[in-house]
């Protein structure tokens, strides 16, 4: 009987996917999992399966983790504009060596999604997660005069999740923390 692997899966699985995040999914190599992850090769296909089954748990793990955690300030009791208002400012208030580094979400998005579907479809789902976490921000602000009762929520939900993507996208690209800020502006002058 083989002996079971010493390991926290979670823990491990949060390696993974920080190196994922860091060099996407085609610059990842197996011999970076094993150093980053500090389980040998073996250990990874008995526990995770090949490479892309490894990257789908990494991503899902970023969802679960990474966009619940964030989400949250969409959720925080208080003023739902001001929620929207603070998670918008977490974005443009990163500092520029994390904010370099996207989000694993758009980031595979570009990537793999549109050649794979198995990715797209895990990517399609944590993508609905962010959307609906705006629009139930964004019912909570109609229910609490806010904004008016004849807003559409579900396509200003839509729209605020696009352009949170484009935002972080825009912002590996440039330290000008003026340059989000002013996007930011236009995306709350929708509201």
């Amino acid at each position: 009987m083989g002996r079971p692997y010493e390991f926290d899966r979670n823990e491990t699985l949060t390696k993974a996917m920080d190196v994922f995040w860091e060099k996407g999914y085609k610059a990842t190599s197996i011999d970076d999992l094993v150093d980053r992850m500090g389980i040998q090769r073996g250990s990874i296909y008995n526990t995770f399966g090949d490479k892309h089954e490894l990257f789908l748990s990494a991503v899902e793990h970023y969802g679960d983790v990474v966009t619940s955690r964030t989400l949250k300030v969409l959720e925080a009791d208080g003023s739902a504009v001001e929620n929207i208002k603070k998670f918008l400012d977490v974005i443009v208030n990163t500092p520029p060596d994390r904010r370099s580094k996207g989000c694993l979400i758009s980031n595979t998005v570009v990537e793999l999604a549109p050649h794979d579907e198995e990715v797209a479809n895990v990517v399609k789902a944590i993508m609905k997660k962010i959307q609906s976490a705006f629009q139930k921000c964004l019912e909570r602000a109609v229910e609490a005069g806010e904004l008016p009762e004849t807003t559409n929520t579900r396509v200003l939900s839509n729209f605020l999740a696009t352009s949170t993507h484009g935002l972080i996208v825009t912002g590996k690209s440039t330290p000008d923390k003026k340059q989000l800020k002013d996007v930011v502006d236009v995306i709350l002058s929708t509201l």
